[in-house]
């Protein structure tokens, strides 16, 4: 079920959730939150509110616990969920003073997981498996240029300068706008699939209707028939070749803060966990006294 069909069944079936969801999109827009974020919020509270028949500003803290409960126990996409209604319910509780059910949130600490990456060799093996050229080409300017799922669907053909070089990504996470550098190589895919499919408004058009972006549950469906293809067996994700690009390029001698803007991130820390996966030369470690009392060897 999409999280337009979610949203609009809750609208339908509880009471008062149709104008409270409107306002705190409004709410949400004003205090510069993406489109992504708008709908992940809005799928988990709809969940919440269809669970209970009523408007999540009308659930007590015991339900509210009850139903989170319920959440970190399933097997499917638990945490995922868990994470987004309570920072939906947190933002839905500060825009709408419920400041009694704010502090009875739980505090959501931060994965200390590190993500897997691919090797250079699995990364070709990927790229050569899926036999149309759309996908082979998506996957590698994800892989080329660390996009998010988000953003892959969102690119539009203007907004990719083959002669430059370059990909102009609009507004993305955190309402920023950055560009970045494509090789040479997915210059020439994007140029050869350009010449096959004729998108005619996005990059990646949906297969069933042109000027409509694909979407996010399709291009996972094509990775997932993608590594059918080939030996990888690891656990891997879209965002796992945007993992995997932030980890080459610090292998390849990238520095940490222009990696941090190619990526996207706000903060430096979420760029920082790159350097706990990444190869890096052991040559160029050294203790600091070696360093310090050079010049008397």
């Amino acid at each position: 079920m999409s999280k337009i069909t979610i949203y609009s069944e809750a609208c339908n079936k509880v009471d008062g959730f149709r104008a409270m969801g409107e306002e705190f999109i409004r709410k949400l827009v004003i205090n510069g939150k993406s489109k992504s974020t708008h709908e992940n919020y809005l799928r988990q509270i709809s969940k919440l509110a269809l669970h209970y028949k009523r408007s999540p500003l009308e659930i007590e803290v015991d339900e509210l616990e009850e139903y989170l409960y319920y959440l970190i126990q399933k097997d499917t996409d638990a945490l995922s969920s868990y994470k987004h209604l309570v920072y939906g319910l947190r933002k839905l509780y500060h825009l709408f003073d419920k400041e009694a059910l704010l502090l009875e949130l739980p505090k959501i600490n931060r994965s200390k997981t590190l993500p897997v990456v691919l090797s250079q060799q699995e990364m070709k093996d990927l790229i050569k498996a899926p036999v149309h050229i759309r996908e082979k080409v998506m996957f590698a300017l994800i892989y080329d240029t660390g996009l998010r799922i988000s953003e892959v669907t969102n690119l539009l053909i203007k907004d990719v300068d083959l002669d430059r070089k370059q990909l102009h990504i609009r507004q993305s996470k955190n309402n920023k706008d950055r560009y970045l550098c494509m090789s040479s190589h997915v210059v020439r895919g994007i140029k050869k699939h350009l010449a096959i499919n004729s998108p005619r408004l996005y990059l990646f058009d949906s297969y069933k209707r042109k000027g409509i972006p694909i979407s996010k549950t399709r291009i996972r469906a094509l990775l997932k028939e993608a590594l059918a293809r080939t030996d990888i067996r690891k656990d891997i994700s879209v965002h796992s070749l945007r993992h995997t690009y932030a980890t080459h390029q610090l292998e390849a001698g990238q520095n940490i803060m222009v990696l941090k803007e190619s990526l996207g991130h706000e903060a430096i820390a979420s760029t920082l966990m790159y350097l706990h996966i990444a190869q890096l030369d052991t040559v160029r470690r050294f203790g600091c006294m070696d360093a310090l009392y050079a010049k008397d060897r």
